[in-house]
């Protein structure tokens, strides 16, 4: 059953949730399109709060960064290998973005 009626921070809670199971941003925006019953931007903007508190929790936590960002990179390269697989090439495209940012890889760097 969608929960089209589901408040905000249940939306965000539920994001939050997917992203800690491992789900790349690419498929739980895709997840919550489909089971919130919202837009895909919508759901962009309940992933990006998501990720928000991630931030602010890793901060707080004082992680090891750069053990984070090795996970990042593997959690991306494994992103793009899959959306490659399933020819979701919007997907690949947003996760190389995505990598060449967190790698500092731009032209303008």
């Amino acid at each position: 059953m969608p929960m089209a009626k589901a408040a905000p921070a249940h939306r965000e809670q539920l994001a939050l949730d997917l992203l800690l199971t491992g789900k790349s941003a690419t498929a739980t925006v895709a997840h919550m399109a489909v089971h919130c019953g919202c837009s895909r931007r919508q759901s962009q903007r309940y992933v990006a709060a998501a990720y928000q508190f991630l931030k602010a929790d890793i901060t707080a936590c004082n992680v090891d960064r750069p053990v984070q960002v090795a996970k990042l990179i593997h959690l991306l390269e494994t992103t793009c290998e899959q959306a490659l697989a399933a020819k979701n090439f919007s997907a690949v495209v947003a996760s190389c973005r995505e990598l060449r940012e967190l790698c500092g890889l731009s032209a303008d760097k």
